[in-house]
């Protein structure tokens, strides 16, 4: 159970640097297409950081790769908040991405080593309660101590890493002989419907999804923020609360497995999470928005939960959560730009919105059709997660 506050910690500490580049690029008078391209860049190199990793990680390897990614991650993280130049600052966002995407994807093939047969919902729902309440955490005090300057805001990186590497220190491992949830395949509760290799697919649409909406939120609404004259303590606690929402909904979905492989639950949860951020955009005050987004969380908690579970409860679980990770930053790479595409082409700040509602319910749409593809395709899914 200890071993949680890493990815806990890891995720307050990438928060923390994205909120405070994000809100500082915008007080700086850069544009959104700068504020973009530093959001963008962490992203493709997390992407190809969790590609890459993907092909080698295992449970015995993961250990070393967590620590060395510990150690990157604190220093880049201090010299993003200690830069105040567009270049030097792309690059140590650049290099944390490297570092967060190795880390995050470690701690997946760690997390499962360390599960026993039958143990993988207590474990993702775990997990993904660490990653948001660590991530929220990050907001929150990024957004309170902001004004204490990029000293205060790099010593509390470092404070963060001794704890996580000294957690990983004195862990004891599972000896690697004894079976864990990496070999096992997890089955659904009594009446519930079975585990089906489809969903795999429409995981990592999800998580593709969940990127492309949340990562233009948090990124342009400090910077948009910032120039509209709010307090970084205002700018930031919408985030907190949204992915504070998001670890809540993501802990309790660790007894509700019984909605895992429902299509009806899929798309319910997503298209009222669209019809939010359709309303956002109809009606854009910052009262509004606050609530609004802090509401949706717990649609982002549902949707990480099942991404994370149907990638690590089929075929070669390493491999899946690579993509999975790949498709995260692929996903922010791609929301980033195309939000702020359309922010340019129609002049208002209010489009973020609109393409958030849009996309949710274009890969709402993409789901349905991968589900019900089954019907007649479902060998040639189960081929394909063997690949």
């Amino acid at each position: 159970m200890r071993v949680y506050v890493c990815p806990a910690l890891m995720s307050w500490l990438v928060s923390l640097v994205l909120f405070a580049v994000s809100y500082g690029a915008g007080e700086r008078g850069m544009t959104l297409g700068q504020v973009a391209w530093l959001g963008g860049i962490f992203q493709a190199a997390y992407m190809a950081a969790s590609l890459v990793s993907g092909f080698f990680l295992s449970r015995r390897n993961a250990l070393p790769i967590l620590i060395a990614s510990t150690v990157g991650g604190v220093l880049l993280g201090a010299l993003a908040l200690a830069a105040e130049r567009f270049g030097p600052i792309f690059a140590s966002m650049a290099l944390l991405g490297v570092c967060a995407g190795f880390f995050l994807n470690s701690f997946q093939s760690f997390m499962r080593g360390e599960t026993a047969p039958g143990g993988l919902a207590r474990t993702t729902a775990l997990y993904t309660f660490a990653c948001g309440g660590g991530y929220s955490l990050g907001l929150l005090t990024s957004g309170s101590l902001f004004r204490q300057g990029p000293i205060t805001l790099g010593g509390l990186t470092a404070l963060v890493g001794g704890v996580i590497l000294l957690t990983l220190l004195i862990h004891r491992q599972r000896p690697h002989d004894q079976p864990s949830a990496e070999e096992h395949t997890e089955q659904s509760p009594p009446g519930a419907p079975p585990v089906a290799p489809e969903y795999l697919w429409a995981g990592w649409i999800i998580i593709f999804t969940a990127q492309f909406v949340q990562r233009p939120i948090w990124t342009f609404y400090p910077a948009i923020s910032a120039t509209q004259g709010i307090a970084p303590v205002l700018a930031g606690l919408p985030l907190f609360l949204h992915v504070f929402g998001q670890s809540m909904s993501g802990l309790c979905m660790g007894r509700l497995r019984h909605w895992l492989y429902r299509p009806g639950s899929l798309m319910a949860i997503q298209i009222a999470a669209a019809a939010g951020f359709l309303l956002l955009w109809r009606f854009p005050s910052y009262t509004v928005t606050a609530i609004g987004i802090s509401i949706l969380g717990l649609w982002a908690g549902f949707a990480y939960y099942c991404a994370v579970y149907y990638a690590s409860n089929d075929g070669r679980r390493a491999r899946n959560i690579g993509i999975n990770e790949f498709l995260v930053g692929l996903g922010s790479f791609t929301g980033l730009f195309v939000c702020e595409w359309f922010i340019h082409l129609t002049g208002s700040d209010t489009a973020l919105y609109a393409v958030c509602g849009g996309a949710l319910l274009v890969s709402a749409a993409a789901q349905w059709g991968v589900l019900t593809w089954k019907k007649t395709k479902a060998p040639a899914f189960q081929a394909m997660s063997k690949l």
